[in-house]
Order: structure tokens, then C-alpha cells, then sequence
């Protein structure tokens, strides 16, 4: 298994270099939890690479729900553990994305693409906005 690990890593990481140039940088601020209030809190906005087809789409949830996004974003760079009690890393549906566009939303799916069993975490980061 430690091989076919070792080469999914580097195909995302081949994909990743040959993109580049068509990603651009987001704002991801990390939900960390919530004040005394319920107010959500959110770590200081860090940008990162993303590739972004924005557009709508349908689609259907595992709950059998169809629902219309407004972005699709990929994140082929590890998005690092947050750390934050109560959290799902690397992208937890209550962190806060923007797009250069100004687009926000909230996060409506993060399935990943499988997950490197060195950290634990999806090789890639894929996820829409609603």
C-alpha cells in the first residue's frame, strides 16, 4: 500500500506544479469554535492555491437532497491540521472561503479523494460552495 500511497502523492503533486498557473489564491479563515454567545470564531485568514470553476450546479447529497452550488474548489496543497477541539480537518464545513470574485458560501460537501494514510488527511481537498 506504501507504494501506491507514495505515487498518488506524486501524481497530485505533478497535477498541482501543471495547474498552477490556472489557480488562484483564496481566503480559507479556519472555524475554531464559538465565543460565550455562539458567535462563530474563526482563525486569522490565510490565502491558498485553489483551483475554482465557479458556476452553478446541482447536486445531491448523501442524504438524497439536490442542492445548487455556486463553486467548486480544489486545494491540491495540504491544507495543515487546525487543531481546534470539535473541528473536521483539513476543511470543516463551518470554516469560511472566499473567492477572488468576493464569492462566499457555505460548505456544502468535502469529500476529499481518498486519504494518505501518512497524514491522515484527503490527497486532495475538494469541496462547493452554496
Amino acid at each position: 500500500m506504501g507504494g501506491l500511497a507514495a505515487s498518488i502523492r506524486s501524481t497530485v503533486e505533478a497535477v498541482n506544479a501543471q495547474t498552477t498557473t490556472l489557480q488562484a489564491n483564496v481566503v480559507h479563515e479556519a472555524w475554531i469554535g464559538q465565543d460565550d454567545y455562539g458567535v462563530p470564531r474563526y482563525a486569522a485568514p490565510v490565502g491558498r492555491p485553489a483551483l475554482i470553476h465557479e458556476g452553478t450546479t446541482q447536486r445531491r447529497l448523501p442524504t438524497g437532497d439536490v442542492i445548487t452550488t455556486r463553486a467548486c474548489v480544489t486545494f491540491y496543497s495540504p491544507v495543515p491540521s487546525n487543531g481546534a477541539s470539535g473541528r473536521r480537518d483539513p476543511i470543516d464545513p463551518r470554516d469560511r472561503i472566499t473567492l477572488p470574485s468576493g464569492l462566499t458560501g457555505p460548505i456544502v460537501d468535502a469529500p476529499g479523494a481518498g486519504i494518505d494514510p501518512s497524514t491522515g488527511h484527503p490527497y486532495v481537498s475538494v469541496f462547493w460552495l452554496k
